[in-house]
């Protein structure tokens, strides 16, 4: 007698058996495949993501690059502004102190300006190099301005009394030499700075 199970022959479950094999077989083989496409277009994502990211890090680097150079441009114009600026201020310091130096009643301009123009951006700029540089360019400043103050007083008093305006011009000599004196010292350490390599 033939053995039944579940009212089939066991030739029939066998072969029942086998069709489920193969379909589980098919869909194992789909979920694989599935899998693999899935893990190739995460491959592909992820590839592409990494080469966003290069570039983005080629980008950057060259506008670190490009920044580099403009920092480097901008110091090397402070280096010259302030540098002409600190040559210009001292010779025109250097002029007035010899137009004072007569004991004849001097002979002043309409308008007195010892330091030039520009002196005050200067000495922005010298500030972002180097302080000490930059606290000597202003203290020349208030020397300078105080001695302008004294030449203008000076310019008011009758030349044929000598005493009233000898003591403005002793005044304005002081302050004219304080004010070589800081331009002196701005312009013997920036000179030393123009020297060194940039900083890091």
């Amino acid at each position: 007698m033939e053995e039944k199970v579940f009212g089939l022959s066991v030739n029939q479950v066998m072969a029942y058996a086998a069709v489920a094999n193969v379909l589980l077989v098919v869909v194992l083989t789909a979920i694989n495949v599935y899998y693999a496409w899935y893990s190739k277009r995460q491959a592909e994502a992820t590839r592409a993501q990494v080469d966003a990211s290069n570039r983005q890090a080629e980008i950057a680097e060259e506008s670190l690059s490009i920044l580099r150079n403009q920092i480097q441009l901008q110091r090397t114009e402070d280096l010259g502004t302030v540098s002409l600026q600190l040559k210009v201020a001292t010779h025109r310091v250097e002029d007035w102190l010899k137009r004072l130096a007569s004991d004849t009643y001097p002979q002043l301009p309409d308008e007195i300006k010892i330091l030039p123009e520009d002196f005050s951006i200067a000495t922005q700029r010298a500030n972002a190099i180097d302080q000490v540089v930059a606290q000597n360019m202003g203290a020349a400043s208030l020397y300078a301005g105080e001695a302008e103050t004294n030449l203008n007083i000076l310019r008011t008093q009758n030349p044929a009394q000598p005493q009233g305006w000898k003591e403005m011009q002793a005044k304005a000599t002081k302050n004219l030499n304080n004010t070589r004196y800081k331009l002196h010292l701005a312009r013997a350490r920036w000179e030393a700075e123009v020297d060194l390599p940039e900083k890091a």
